[in-house]
């Protein structure tokens, strides 16, 4: 009787675990290049800018509170990361669809749907490059 109640206790639970490897955490964004205005690399270490990845979502968060938080969903494969479907954060109400892209802008985001290719991924830097900005990252 043991064994058949412990087998339906673990068939029952249905654990989802998150496998992105490095990725998963949260990143600090300590630098951003627009190339479109070459105007240089910005130092955002004082910035607040973090983008924290668990499971299938991306959570863009300024913790000096100048933005709202986004969500987004997001796929990691083949060097790539793609970022799409960004949303605020409405923590007492159900959370709003973005489609004016300047709220992504200063995540480093310039597109609803993103690609980014992954130059460095380690276990404590992140080096991402879209069309428009060079991203790096250290990992908390």
């Amino acid at each position: 009787i043991y064994i058949i109640g412990i087998g339906l206790l673990l068939s029952a639970c249905d654990m989802e675990s998150s496998d992105n490897g490095h990725l998963d955490g949260f990143w600090q964004m300590t630098s951003k290049t627009d190339q479109y205005a070459k105007s240089g690399a910005v130092d955002m270490r004082d910035s607040g800018i973090t983008w924290a990845f668990q499971g299938k979502l991306l959570e863009l968060r300024d913790v000096s509170y100048h933005q709202k938080d986004i969500v987004m969903s997001f796929e990691h494969s083949g060097g790539l990361l793609k970022a799409d479907r960004p949303y605020f954060v409405e923590r007492d109400s159900d959370d709003i669809r973005i489609t004016d892209v300047t709220f992504l802008i200063p995540y480093g985001i310039s597109q609803t749907e993103e690609q980014f290719k992954v130059l460095e991924l380690t276990s404590s830097e992140m080096i991402l490059e879209s069309e428009r900005f060079l991203l790096k990252f250290c990992k908390y």
